[in-house]
């Protein structure tokens, strides 16, 4: 059973067919519709998960951007989108975990210095009141 469809007339530039062509060859696909088919399916589905997206400009080293291509190149990233993306996720992480759990443990580690410092000069207090005597 077929999916419903609606039938879609436009006009595009010569070049633009042709370069249609040119992917419809190289591809083989059947006509220049299966190709823009597949352009606009791609396109929705490219819209539809950048719906609830901010677009952000960075500038950033050129060895680190050359790292990022490589790691791509490797699979460990589709893109630079979803490399940013999954950098900027680990770092926010990282920062979530430090705000909730990173600072009570500094909070304590701080009372536990101020204590020492406290009792050490409490300490000190006695035996110079010990030395008068």
């Amino acid at each position: 059973m077929s999916a419903r469809s609606a039938r879609l007339n436009v006009r595009i530039p010569e070049d633009d067919l042709k370069e249609l062509e040119a992917i419809r060859e190289r591809t083989g696909q059947q006509t220049v519709s299966d190709v823009a088919r597949d352009a606009i399916a791609a396109y929705v589905g490219d819209e539809a998960m950048s719906w609830n997206s901010d677009k952000i400009t960075a500038m950033i080293p050129s060895a680190l951007a050359d790292d990022v291509d490589m790691f791509i190149a490797s699979g460990d990233a589709s893109d630079v989108s979803q490399a940013v993306t999954l950098a900027l996720t680990t770092w926010v992480e990282e920062r979530k975990r430090y705000y909730l759990e990173g600072k009570d443990a500094i909070r304590s580690k701080i009372a536990e210095t101020t204590n020492e410092r406290d009792t050490r000069k409490g300490m000190s207090r006695v035996a110079s009141k010990m030395r008068i005597q």
